[in-house]
């Protein structure tokens, strides 16, 4: 599909430059695919080009290209992603456009100009179901868990921290938002007093740069305001059943703004289940770890879990 200059008018379909509605030489590429590339507003509206419209019709069984009307659709990937979206039909312009369209761009996480190739299947074969195939080379962001789980614990895990290494496939993002989520449960059960300022949660690989001698790391993006330069810091890992409370004296670093948490080889050896495995053992170097940092009325807590 070629590109809109900068001239073009608004509603103008980038492949025939007319005002869309039903384009006078429809086409697909392999008589199933069509390409979509991503406006500047695709999240609330990404329009379907007008060559392709007239297969969406049939093959979606809308009624009258004229007509307002408004199907379910299933968008489908080969990583058994299955998003139920509204597709909206006007006289002219044919689109995507609700929280589920967003919530499917956002796993993706799609960007302005991307193209998107979707696939309406074979037209020789009669199909009774709603479903559009979106062919993406690259895995999700984030797993489906993110979008079935509260609106605080989402924006926990959009602020989260990564280190060097210690990044988590979209995967490996079910335990960050399973830890989040047993965050706010312990939160709400234990009513723990307010944090002063938002949850920055941190994702670390345990190495010799972080943690050396008897004392952790922590980096300065992940550590609240209003913290005192030195105290004594809970440290609660939640897993499993019945939470491990420990004490460690910390401070934090003048030069650069880093927590330093002495006394951490107490919670290195500290026998958990390890995020990812039903075992228990002790922490070691080159495991992941997550946490959260509170400050609070009732103290400064770190909240923390080892992952594979």
């Amino acid at each position: 599909m070629s590109s809109s200059d900068d001239e073009s008018l608004p509603g103008e379909c980038d492949w025939c430059h007319g005002g869309r509605g039903l384009c006078d030489r429809p086409h697909l590429d392999d008589d199933r695919r069509f390409n979509i590339k991503l406006e500047e507003t695709f999240e609330v509206e990404t329009f379907i080009p007008c060559h392709a419209r007239r297969y969406v019709f049939e093959r979606m069984d809308f009624k009258d290209h004229e007509n307002f009307e408004t199907k379910k659709i299933h968008l489908r990937t080969h990583h058994d992603v299955d998003f139920e979206v509204n597709l909206y039909n006007a006289e002219s312009v044919t689109h995507f456009g609700c929280k589920n369209w967003e919530a499917f761009c956002k796993m993706y996480g799609f960007d302005e100009d991307m193209l998107v190739t979707m696939d309406l299947g074979d037209a020789g074969i009669d199909q009774d179901n709603m479903d559009i195939w979106v062919l993406v080379d690259t895995p999700p962001v984030l797993p489906l868990s993110y979008f079935d789980c509260s609106k605080n614990v989402r924006k926990m895990v959009d602020k989260t921290h990564y280190t060097d290494g210690s990044e988590l496939t979209y995967q490996e993002k079910n335990h960050l938002v399973g830890f989040c989520t047993d965050l706010e449960n312990y939160n709400i059960y234990n009513q723990t007093p307010q944090h002063y300022g938002q949850y920055v949660p941190l994702v670390h690989v345990l190495n010799y740069g972080n943690y050396h001698g008897d004392t952790l790391r922590i980096p300065e993006d992940c550590v609240p305001h209003l913290m005192y330069q030195n105290g004594n810091l809970h440290v609660l890992n939640l897993y499993p059943g019945h939470p491990t409370n420990l004490n460690c004296p910390y401070r934090i670093s003048r030069r650069s703004g880093d927590m330093l948490i002495r006394e951490w080889k107490k919670c290195m050896d500290s026998r958990k289940e390890v995020l990812g495995s039903k075992r228990k053992r002790r922490a070691r170097i080159g495991d992941r770890m997550i946490s959260i940092l509170h400050n609070g009325e009732s103290g400064s807590i770190l909240f923390y879990a080892i992952l594979l």
